[in-house]
């Protein structure tokens, strides 16, 4: 009896550390078109970047540029155009480390592409070997200056327009800033 009941809780410890370590997701990676792609959670259990949300890419010299952070609620997309609804979440302070302190490991950082102000990662010395304090203090830095970012703290909700033949990303909106510019470019795709 004592015997049955141990296997019983060891059973059960197993399925809730599977169920809490591998979370099922059935999202599969989606080619938008024009190199662009929608990745899902990409986080592997014991991953060094720390970093685990969905996002829009574009793949560039076998990296991924990371064009729209995490968390993206929907997203559609036709032949010239992505629109994007995204939740702002502070994984996103996760993938800004990763990109500029760790460029062509895992995420890459391309001013072309990634909307970030420039102006607030000039003279910084960006390097592997930076302590992990100075890291922080930098990316808190970017968070609370870089107008886009903050844009999207205050949005919470975000919602985005890639122009995928341009390369262009317009963004972060409120809603009805959105919608405007979707009337304004004749963007036909909606959620």
């Amino acid at each position: 009896m004592k015997k049955t009941i141990i296997s019983t809780i060891v059973f059960i410890l197993i399925i809730i550390i599977f169920l809490l370590f591998f979370p099922r997701n059935d999202e599969r990676k989606v080619n938008l078109g024009h190199g662009y792609y929608y990745i899902p959670f990409q986080e592997v259990v014991f991953d060094v970047t720390g970093f685990g949300g969905n996002g829009i890419y574009m793949y560039k010299n076998n990296h991924k540029v990371p064009i729209i952070f995490s968390e993206i609620e929907t997203y559609k997309y036709d032949s010239t155009y992505i629109i994007i609804k995204q939740k702002f979440d502070m994984k996103t302070r996760c993938l800004l480390e990763n990109m500029i302190f760790l460029p062509n490991v895992y995420f890459d950082y391309d001013k072309e592409l990634v909307f970030l102000d420039e102006k607030y990662i000039k003279g910084i010395n960006i390097n592997t070997n930076t302590n992990s304090d100075l890291r922080e203090k930098i990316i808190i830095d970017i968070m609370h200056k870089d107008k886009n970012i903050k844009k999207m703290i205050e949005n919470k909700e975000n919602y985005y327009i890639i122009d995928k033949k341009n390369s262009k990303t317009l963004g972060p909106f409120k809603y009805g800033e959105f919608e405007n510019l979707k009337l304004k470019m004749n963007i036909k795709i909606d959620f």
